[in-house]
């Protein structure tokens, strides 16, 4: 073209024509980024053990019956891991219910303790199970006002629950780790298909201590001839590993001396937690660079997993949720949905016929921002 004329600022008009197709915008749209997150604050800040909680489910896996051993059944594993301390505590559930899950629930605060805040991801178990656990707190809490109560709500003992958006397996962290772990541990175990019911639960929970026992911290302390270290377990024994001597009591005082030297114990792992597994929390080995916020208005795709490219759902941000730093991470999108209904529609001198008729739904979802794509920014919008 260039033989024949030349085009005044061509290469500005291209680019303009190439920004403005809608299929060229679709074919090199890339998903959001954004800088990594701060550590929340019970991730760094010393607790109590299953003080504050993540949850997660993997599975399944084929279990024979502990009678029957030709029938075979489905179990899912549920992990629970202490935010602060990384400690590890598994179950399994034989459906994916919310009743399931509650009977798994009770069976860890009958041995841990109840947590004082719980994270997880929006499955359906955990939306179901998230009303019935705050109605049985405001009940208990209801019938039990003591004064010793109301003194620990005042100082913000209160119990919540954490919903993370869907398809964000890196805002839970912990539990996603957890779980990696005890995968690993009955992938060793080869094709444990044969297994029951309650020896897969042994083999869990083994893995769950062997886990607990690992150090904090690659580097270990040398202390006399022993090598001395500090784990999960030692906060939750009192001892690094569940093999230990038996000592004997002085009940001299007690439980005064005993109950210092518990307490020496908890300060002991703390003090080896802030100086060796503390300074690598604060270590960022990825998402180092800042991007634009998504804002309220702008055309997204939702790229779900399960989608294939180029078919993602169409959606508009309704909302945001920013963080403290003013840095919006996961979003709220309205996504119309249409489907097609047959409507019996009567016609003159002849017999009624069906007629398709467009059916649309909406529907607002909560996403994070890296499942998102955004096309049409709101500034452009309002530029066209």
């Amino acid at each position: 073209m260039r033989r024949k004329a030349w085009v005044i600022q061509g290469r500005k008009i291209s680019q303009k024509v190439v920004d403005n197709c809608l299929f060229c915008k679709k074919s090199r749209a890339r998903r959001c980024e954004q800088v990594m997150a701060d550590l929340p604050a019970e991730r760094a800040t010393p607790a109590a053990p299953f003080e504050f909680t993540t949850v997660d489910l993997f599975g399944p896996y084929l279990v024979k019956d502990d009678i029957k051993k030709r029938v075979s059944m489905k179990v899912w594993g549920v992990v629970f891991s202490c935010m602060a301390s990384r400690a590890i505590h598994a179950d399994l559930v034989n459906t994916m219910s919310t009743e399931s899950f509650l009977m798994a629930y009770q069976r860890f605060t009958a041995i841990r303790g109840h947590p004082r805040k719980i994270w997880s991801d929006p499955g359906t178990n955990f939306i179901g199970a998230k009303p019935v656990l705050r109605e049985l707190y405001q009940f208990l809490d209801a019938q039990n006002r003591t004064s010793i109560e109301e003194i620990s709500a005042q100082k913000g003992t209160k119990w919540e629950w954490t919903i993370h958006p869907a398809d964000s397996p890196h805002r839970n962290g912990a539990a996603e780790a957890a779980v990696r772990i005890l995968k690993k541990a009955l992938q060793s175990l080869g094709n444990n298909t044969g297994l029951s019911y309650s020896e897969l639960q042994t083999t869990l929970q083994l893995a769950a201590n062997l886990a607990n026992e690992c150090p904090i911290d690659a580097r270990v302390q040398s202390h006399e001839e022993s090598v001395q270290y500090v784990s999960p377990n030692t906060l939750l024994l009192g001892r690094a590993s569940p093999s230990g001597e038996i000592r004997t009591f002085d009940f001299a005082n007690y439980p005064y001396k005993r109950l210092r030297e518990m307490q020496n114990q908890v300060n002991k792992f703390w003090r080896s937690w802030s100086q060796l597994a503390g300074p690598n929390l604060f270590l960022r080995s990825k998402w180092h660079t800042s991007y634009r916020n998504v804002a309220v208005g702008d055309i997204v795709w939702l790229c779900d997993q399960n989608a294939v490219r180029g078919q993602f759902k169409l959606g508009r941000v309704v909302s945001v949720n920013p963080d403290a730093k003013g840095i919006v991470r996961d979003v709220n999108v309205k996504v119309v949905q249409s489907s097609c209904l047959p409507v019996t529609k009567p016609a003159l001198n002849r017999p009624s016929a069906k007629v398709l008729k467009e059916a649309t739904q909406t529907t607002v979802l909560h996403r994070d921002v890296r499942r998102l794509v955004v096309l049409l920014p709101v500034e452009d919008q309002t530029r066209s």
